[in-house]
Protein backbone atom coordinates (compact mmCIF):
# COMPACT_ATOMS: atom_id res chain seq x y z
CA UNK A 1 0.00 0.00 0.00
CA UNK A 2 2.83 2.28 0.79
CA UNK A 3 4.58 1.70 -2.34
CA UNK A 4 1.51 2.66 -4.19
CA UNK A 5 0.93 5.85 -2.65
CA UNK A 6 4.38 6.78 -3.04
CA UNK A 7 3.90 6.02 -6.40
CA UNK A 8 1.02 7.72 -6.99
CA UNK A 9 2.86 11.00 -5.06
CA UNK A 10 5.66 11.00 -7.79
CA UNK A 11 3.33 10.48 -10.80
CA UNK A 12 0.77 13.01 -9.44
CA UNK A 13 3.85 15.81 -8.92
CA UNK A 14 5.06 14.52 -12.44
CA UNK A 15 2.20 16.11 -14.32
CA UNK A 16 1.25 18.91 -12.33
CA UNK A 17 5.18 20.15 -13.30
CA UNK A 18 4.40 19.02 -16.62
CA UNK A 19 1.25 20.88 -17.12
CA UNK A 20 2.99 24.27 -15.39
CA UNK A 21 5.94 23.91 -17.63
CA UNK A 22 3.12 23.60 -20.71
CA UNK A 23 1.14 26.38 -19.58
CA UNK A 24 4.08 28.60 -18.33
CA UNK A 25 6.43 27.45 -20.56
CA UNK A 26 10.68 27.04 -19.92
CA UNK A 27 12.09 29.60 -16.56
CA UNK A 28 13.57 32.93 -17.83
CA UNK A 29 17.03 33.42 -16.76
CA UNK A 30 17.26 35.74 -13.95
CA UNK A 31 17.90 38.86 -15.10
CA UNK A 32 21.06 39.72 -12.95
CA UNK A 33 24.64 40.61 -13.62
CA UNK A 34 26.06 36.94 -12.58
CA UNK A 35 25.33 34.63 -14.66
CA UNK A 36 23.98 30.80 -13.25
CA UNK A 37 27.05 28.98 -14.37
CA UNK A 38 29.32 31.49 -12.46
CA UNK A 39 27.30 31.52 -9.60
CA UNK A 40 27.32 27.95 -9.61
CA UNK A 41 30.85 27.63 -9.42
CA UNK A 42 30.97 30.32 -7.01
CA UNK A 43 29.33 28.35 -4.52
CA UNK A 44 31.02 25.26 -5.42
CA UNK A 45 34.34 27.34 -4.15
Amino acid sequence: MRKRLVAWTILTCALLAVAVWTVLGPPEPPAGPHLPSRDLTAAVR
